[in-house]
């Protein structure tokens, strides 16, 4: 019996720029932006003209990717409510990732700094704060050096600067979808001369990748027991 190929769903609603793509047996068949004003139906109607473009319906799906966040928090709870149902229909499983371990995968895979370097992500949190984490390769997956945290960017540094140093690393690398308000503060605690890599605001597109993979590795949850992280 022919085997059937691995069909991935991912959804991003975490940011201002929402995004769904497909993806099979790990490569991206297409990356659509969700427009902007969009509301829980068109996200539905997206989801639905995507399959439908490359011949599929959700039962077609063998998995899903979503966003939990940190990030706009009716746009987390909207993706997140979209994708448990799916996912409970067809009794597929969810891999639910941190908005900001898709910044650091997307920033990863350009090759600009070493695989094992350390990705400092930073998301405008509004209010003079920010959400930031750091992550670095371990055994082939990113992990947290430091998990996902929201305060100004000035803690968040001083947190970084002690985290590098306990964990002798050698390379880092800035990562954001907008990282020019903060690059100041960033050049004034002294990074000045780190990499900075920005990442395209479409991150249903490494969001897909990061969710095969997983899938692949017989990870993921059931839908009850994928939870946003606001």
């Amino acid at each position: 019996m022919e085997c059937q190929a691995m069909n991935v769903l991912a959804v991003d609603t975490s940011g201002e720029q929402g995004s769904v793509a497909l993806a099979r047996e790990g490569r991206l068949l297409e990356v659509a932006a969700l427009p902007l004003g969009w509301l829980s139906t068109t996200l539905h109607l997206e989801i639905a003209r995507l399959l439908g473009q490359h011949g599929l319906t959700t039962g077609d799906i063998q998995g899903y990717g979503v966003t939990t966040g940190p990030g706009s928090f009716t746009g987390v709870r909207v993706g997140l409510t979209a994708v448990k149902g799916l996912a409970e229909v067809h009794g597929v499983r969810i891999v639910a990732v941190s908005t900001l371990e898709v910044l650091a995968a997307a920033a990863q895979s350009t090759g600009r700094v070493p695989k094992q370097a350390a990705f400092v992500t930073v998301l405008d949190a509004r209010r003079g704060q920010i959400f930031g984490a750091v992550y670095q390769e371990k055994d082939g997956w990113l992990k947290p050096l430091i998990e996902n945290c929201v305060g100004p960017l000035r803690s968040f540094l001083e947190r970084v600067r002690a985290g590098i140093g306990k964990a002798a690393v050698q390379d880092m690398a800035f990562c954001g979808t907008d990282l020019a308000p903060f690059i100041p503060e960033i050049e004034q605690a002294g990074w000045a001369g780190a990499p900075r890599i920005p990442i395209p605001p479409l991150l249903a597109g490494p969001l897909a990748q990061i969710a095969t993979l997983s899938l692949q590795q017989g990870l993921g949850v059931e839908a009850a027991q994928a939870e946003a992280n606001y």
